[in-house]
């Protein structure tokens, strides 16, 4: 078996992260000879790290390294720094992308592992079968995923918690996409991929950083991977109801002229808010265009790239004995 490196994002959780790292390692102690990898994104933490080690027991992780950002780029760009520092490695062959909080739960790391195992070349996404949230999140997290099946298209009912063989990793990192959101760079990209039903975790210290404002923030930055589509789609939807709007003033002219079913002043009132309407949805299509095609030849941020100028140190916090192997 080869070395699997696990990426996962850190903004001052500490203490989640030494949680996850001992659960990480006692859950997959028995992986068959599976070596692991960890990379932290430090993404612009306020809290230092305290000096020490994370764990006692590391097996069978070989070490722990922290990337630390220059500044705080968000989760979903974190992530996007963590694909490139690895796919820039020739020593591995997958990676495990998860949260450090607690709500990827170390269990459901080795359901991916397991499934990955079976298809070595298809991405396996964790979808929840039961979240934990309260219920006006949850509510909020149907609409996002209604509109991006509305406006998109496509349906995404999974999120970062994934495992990526190191050939899709490299070739989503050449993808400007994955600078905003990984599940839909992954969709936009076409990449064979799977899904294995879970329950979300719970926290292990402190509160999330997901808020509503987070959350619209997360949902727009997804539905902009797919910026041109929902463009025509919108398109023609701005044709259809411009074709039923010169209906309804045709049909005010009709009433006005050929029938006697008439109140004064009516017609010019209706024609008014109809042209009203469709000058105003014109000049909104015009200016969409223009920065939809005005965005097609700027130069587009390519991670693999660019990526690079973000990260402000590198280094090694943990090293510990690889496990043996039976026969070793």
């Amino acid at each position: 078996m080869g070395r699997l490196l696990v990426v996962t994002p850190v903004l001052d959780d500490w203490a989640a992260l030494r949680h996850l790292l001992t659960a990480l390692a006692a859950e997959l102690r028995d992986s068959g000879g599976r070596r692991l990898v960890v990379l932290v994104i430090d993404d612009g933490s306020s809290v230092a790290l305290e000096p020490g080690d994370f764990i006692a027991d590391g097996r069978p992780i070989e070490r722990i390294e922290i990337v630390r950002l220059a500044v705080n780029l968000g989760h979903q760009r974190a992530i996007a720094v963590g694909l490139t520092e690895a796919a820039a490695r020739s020593d591995i062959d997958a990676i495990l992308v998860m949260d450090c909080d607690g709500e990827d739960r170390p269990e459901d790391a080795a359901k991916l592992i397991a499934a990955a195992a079976a298809d070595p070349n298809t991405i396996v996404f964790a979808q929840r079968t039961k979240r934990s949230e309260g219920t006006v999140f949850r509510a909020g997290h149907a609409i996002y995923k209604l509109l991006f099946r509305a406006l998109a298209g496509k349906t995404v009912d999974f999120g970062n918690f994934s495992l990526l063989p190191i050939a899709a990793a490299r070739r989503l990192c050449y993808s400007a996409d994955l600078w905003n959101n990984l599940p839909a760079a992954i969709l936009r990209a076409r990449l064979p991929h799977r899904t294995v039903p879970t329950e979300r975790g719970r926290r292990y210290a402190g509160a999330s950083n997901m808020n509503w404002v987070s959350l619209v923030i997360h949902g727009l930055s997804a539905l902009s991977v797919y910026s041109d589509v929902i463009f025509v789609r919108l398109l023609i939807a701005a044709a259809a109801f411009a074709g039923l709007a010169m209906v309804g003033i045709l049909v005010a002219l009709v009433m006005r002229f050929a029938t006697d079913l008439v109140i004064p002043g009516w017609t010019s009132t209706v024609i008014g808010i109809f042209l009203i309407l469709l000058v105003q949805m014109g000049i909104a299509v015009v200016v969409t265009a223009i920065l939809i095609l005005g965005r097609r030849s700027a130069r587009p941020f390519v991670p693999i790239s660019d990526c690079a100028q973000f990260v402000a140190e590198r280094e090694i916090v943990a090293a510990f004995e690889p496990a043996k192997t039976v026969g070793s």
